[in-house]
């Protein structure tokens, strides 16, 4: 059997016993997710990204004893990379702006939704600049459902509950459609 096509627990199992390739395989299955997963959450900051995305993998390394096979080790990588993504915050006391919730926004006629006119390209980079307005806690939610991650992941991730984790994400949908309904067509 290739080692391509064995299962992350077995991959991990077999790091263990001191068989490095298996690491290899691990990091080619997953360096695309992380890596655009932390571009996405950190955008325009690339150094930060690429140091983010080192420490995430040092830190798997170094933590793989602890990994349990009850979690997808996916998720396991993006929780630590999550928890440096934060640190990093932390440190430079670095905050995205939160978007105030305007009721009135929010009443928008289903008729009159402006990003119908809009052809694929322009929304898609008009949807881009609204998900970088997002707070941190909401972008994240919304990216991790983009990489399908479940709820009960994105809240393992997050360290939260599940409720916490549908209530960043329906503050997400909204934030986005109000930035929608006001983009300038």
């Amino acid at each position: 059997m290739m080692l391509e096509d064995t299962s992350d627990s077995e991959l991990i199992r077999r790091y263990l016993d001191n068989a490095p390739h298996a690491f290899d395989v691990l990091y080619g299955r997953y360096k695309r997710q992380l890596y655009a997963y932390l571009n996405r959450l950190i955008p325009g900051q690339s150094a930060v990204v690429d140091d983010i995305f080192q420490q995430t993998w040092i830190k798997a390394i170094r933590n793989l004893e602890e990994y349990r096979d009850s979690q997808k080790f996916l998720a396991w990588l993006m929780r630590i990379s999550h928890n440096l993504a934060i640190d990093y915050f932390r440190r430079s006391r670095r905050r995205s702006m939160e978007i105030e919730l305007d009721d009135e926004r929010m009443l928008y006629s289903e008729k009159n939704q402006p990003w119908e006119s809009l052809d694929n390209k322009e929304l898609a980079g008009a949807l881009e600049k609204c998900i970088l307005k997002l707070n941190e806690t909401q972008r994240e939610v919304f990216l991790l459902r983009q990489e399908e991650m479940s709820f009960k992941e994105i809240a393992h991730i997050q360290n939260t509950s599940i409720n916490t984790a549908l209530g960043r994400m329906q503050y997400a949908l909204r934030n986005l459609r109000n930035c929608m309904c006001g983009w300038d067509i």
